[in-house]
C-alpha cells in the first residue's frame, strides 16, 4: 500500500523551474533543459536578458521544446520577452493563472501523504537477546557435533546401510561480513569516482572576417594579344560587347476639362459684413468651402457695413469653377446643401470678419470631363521611359554576355564588368509626335533608343587568383572556413580606350578560424594543453579558464554524472567536441 502510495505522489512531481540568468545565451538554455527530466518546465527570466534580444533565439527555444515534447512557461516582466513570446507562440505564466506552482516542486492539493506508522517503534519479537547459558567455544561445538555422527556412522555401519555424511555450512561472522561488505562498497565507489566520472566539451572557435584587395589588370584580347600570352600576372583578357536598345511606354494624360456635356453648379449665398464700413467686392471673387469646392460672385458687390451691433448682410449669386482648389473637376460635387464659405483672397483675420453662408442647396453641376495632354505630362513620360531604359538595356547586355557563354566550346563563364563608369551609354534618343501638347486624347506613346557598351572578363579566372591572395592573407596558426564568392566587388581605377586596359581593385571576404579539431597538429596541441589544465578543477572554474583563450569564441561542458562538480582527473574521460561557426554574410 505504502509503495503504491509514493508511486502515485512521483507521478505527480511532473513540473521543474529553471531560473535563466540575464547573460545566458541559447545554447545555456538548452544545456539546462537538457538536464531536466520533466516535461512541464518553467523558464525565470529577469528583464532584458540576452535570450529576449533576438526573436531567433525564441524561435530556436520553441523548436527544440517541439522536438523534445516538453511544455514550457515564461515567467517574466520583460514587457519585450512577452511580446516576442506571444508573437512566436511560447506559454507566459501569469499571476491570474489559476494552475498551481512551486517554485521547485510541485504536488497535487489532492495528494494523500501518510504519516510514518506506529509500528515502526514497536519491539520485534525476534530481535536478539542476551542468553542465560553459557557460551560455548568453537572447538566445544565441533567436538560435541562430531561425537553423535560418530555414533550414527557406528550404526549404520552395523547395519549396513548407505547414509552419507551431512555438510554444515557455518555461519560467518556478522561484523566480519558487515565490515567486507562495507570495504567493498567503498571500493567500487572510489572506483566510480575516480574512473566513470567523464566530461564533453564542446568548442566553438573564434572566427574572423579576412578581406583581400588586389590590383587587376583587364586588357582587350585584340589589342593586347601578345602581352595577353605571356599570361603576365594579374592581368586578365576581356573583350568589348555593345547593344542598341529601343523601347516604348504607353502614358497617361493627366490634363482634365469640363467636355460641352458638363454643368458648373450655381446658388445664392448671404455675405455677411462684421466691419464698421462698407467692404466692396470685385466680379470673379473667390467664396471657398472646407472641401475645397470654389464658387465665385458674377457681378460686383459691396457689403454693407455693420451698424448697432448687427452685421451687415447682403444675398448675392455664384456659380462653381470648374476646378476646385485641387485641381480636380468639380462637376456634380458642387451640388452641397447649406454651407459656410471663406474668402481665400483674405487674411486669417479679416476671414472672420467678412464671410458667406447659403441657405439653400447649390445646384444644376453635371460631371463630365475630356483628357488631354500637357506639357507636364511629356516631360513625366520621358523621365520614366529614360529609367526603363537604361535598366532594361543593362539587362540586355548581360543577357547577350550570357549568351555569349553559353556558345563558346571552351565552357568559360563571361561575366559583365559592372560598376561605376563600367557600362557606357549613349544620349537617350527619344520619338515624340510634335503636336501632342495639348492634344485630345487619354493616352500616349512615347518612344526611345540608346547604345550601351561594356567590356566582359573569364569570372572564374577572376575568383581564382582573388582566391589564391586571400588564402596567402590567412593566419599560420587558422583554417580558411568559407570564401564568400558573392561578397566579390571592384572598383575601376583607370580606364585607357587607347591601350584597352582597364585597371581596378578587386577585394573578396573569407571567414577563418582558430584550428581546434584533433585532426590538426594545432588542434591536438590545443585540446592537451586544456587537458593537462583543467583536470580535477571545479566546472565552473575550468569553464571560465576555456573561455579566456583566444582560440576559443563559446565553450560549455557536459558531466556525467550530471551531479559531478569537477573535471575528471583521467584525462581520457575528458572528451571535446568542436561545433561549427555559425556566420552570417
Amino acid at each position: 500500500m505504502e509503495n503504491k502510495e509514493k508511486k502515485t505522489i512521483t507521478k505527480k512531481i511532473n513540473k521543474f523551474v529553471i531560473f535563466i540568468a540575464i547573460d545566458d545565451e541559447i545554447y545555456d538554455i538548452h544545456e539546462k533543459l537538457i538536464r531536466c527530466k520533466a516535461k512541464t518546465v518553467y523558464l525565470v527570466v529577469p528583464k532584458n536578458a540576452l535570450i529576449f534580444q533576438s526573436i531567433i533565439n525564441l524561435k530556436l527555444l520553441k523548436k527544440y521544446v517541439k522536438d523534445n515534447k516538453k511544455n514550457i512557461y515564461i515567467i517574466t516582466h520583460d514587457q519585450s520577452g512577452i511580446f516576442l513570446s506571444k508573437k512566436i507562440g511560447i506559454k507566459l505564466f501569469e499571476s491570474e493563472n489559476k494552475e498551481t506552482f512551486s517554485f521547485f516542486t510541485s504536488f497535487d492539493e489532492n495528494e494523500n501523504i501518510l504519516p510514518l506508522k506506529a509500528s515502526v517503534n514497536s519491539i520485534d519479537d525476534h530481535a536478539p537477546m542476551r542468553l542465560s547459558k553459557k557460551k560455548l567455544s568453537i572447538s566445544e561445538i565441533l567436538r560435541t557435533s562430531r561425537q553423535p555422527q560418530m555414533n550414527t556412522f557406528k550404526r549404520n555401519k552395523k547395519t549396513k546401510s548407505k547414509n552419507f555424511p551431512k555438510i554444515k555450512i557455518l555461519t560467518p561472522n556478522k561484523a566480519v561480513l558487515f565490515a567486507l561488505i562495507s570495504f567493498i562498497i567503498i571500493i567500487l565507489v572510489t572506483i566510480f569516482y575516480i574512473a566513470l566520472p567523464s566530461v564533453t566539451i564542446y568548442l566553438t572557435p573564434s572566427a574572423s572576417v579576412l578581406e583581400k584587395f588586389v590590383n587587376i589588370t583587364l586588357a582587350d584580347y585584340n589589342k593586347n594579344q601578345y602581352e595577353l600570352e605571356t599570361h603576365p600576372k594579374h592581368m586578365l583578357a576581356s573583350n568589348p560587347i555593345s547593344v542598341e536598345y529601343q523601347k516604348t511606354i504607353t502614358y497617361f494624360s493627366t490634363g482634365k476639362k469640363v467636355s460641352d456635356k458638363g454643368q458648373n453648379s450655381s446658388g445664392n449665398i448671404q455675405i455677411i459684413n462684421k466691419t464698421s464700413f462698407d467692404y466692396p467686392l470685385i466680379a470673379r471673387t473667390r467664396f471657398q468651402t472646407a472641401d475645397g469646392v470654389v464658387f465665385r460672385l458674377q457681378n460686383p458687390i459691396t457689403v454693407p457695413a455693420s451698424k448697432n451691433g448687427i452685421d451687415g448682410t447682403i444675398d448675392a449669386f455664384v456659380q462653381a469653377d470648374e476646378l476646385d482648389s485641387y485641381g480636380m473637376i468639380v462637376g456634380d460635387r458642387g451640388n452641397i446643401g447649406p454651407e459656410n464659405f471663406f474668402l481665400p483672397g483674405l487674411s486669417e483675420e479679416n476671414q472672420k470678419n467678412v464671410y458667406a453662408v447659403s441657405n439653400s442647396n447649390m445646384e444644376g453641376g453635371v460631371s463630365d470631363f475630356i483628357s488631354f495632354v500637357t506639357e507636364e505630362d511629356i516631360n513625366a513620360a520621358k523621365q520614366k521611359l529614360e529609367s526603363e531604359i537604361i535598366k532594361e538595356s543593362i539587362v540586355a547586355l548581360k543577357s547577350k554576355v550570357e549568351k555569349i557563354s553559353e556558345d563558346n566550346e571552351e565552357n568559360v563563364e563571361y561575366i559583365l564588368l559592372e560598376g561605376e563608369n563600367a557600362v557606357k551609354l549613349s544620349d537617350v534618343k527619344y520619338t515624340i509626335d510634335n503636336n501632342l501638347e495639348d492634344a485630345v486624347m487619354d493616352t500616349f506613346e512615347v518612344s526611345a533608343s540608346i547604345n550601351i557598351s561594356g567590356l566582359y572578363y573569364d569570372h572564374d579566372a577572376m575568383l581564382e587568383i582573388l582566391k589564391a591572395e586571400l588564402i596567402t592573407q590567412k593566419s599560420p596558426n587558422k583554417e580558411l572556413l568559407r570564401i564568400n564568392e558573392d561578397t566579390t566587388s571592384y572598383k575601376i581605377f583607370n580606364w585607357d580606350d587607347a591601350e584597352g586596359k582597364v585597371k581596378l581593385t578587386a577585394n573578396i571576404k573569407g571567414i577563418e578560424q582558430y584550428q581546434i579539431d584533433s585532426d590538426t597538429e594545432i588542434g591536438d596541441s590545443l585540446q592537451k594543453k586544456i587537458r593537462d589544465h583543467i583536470k580535477g578543477k571545479n566546472i565552473e572554474d575550468a569553464k571560465d579558464y576555456i573561455q579566456n583563450l583566444s582560440e576559443i569564441n563559446k565553450v560549455s561542458i557536459e558531466s556525467w554524472p550530471v551531479w559531478a562538480p569537477t573535471i575528471p582527473n583521467i584525462t581520457e574521460n575528458i572528451k571535446f567536441d568542436v561545433r561549427e561557426v555559425i556566420t552570417v554574410d
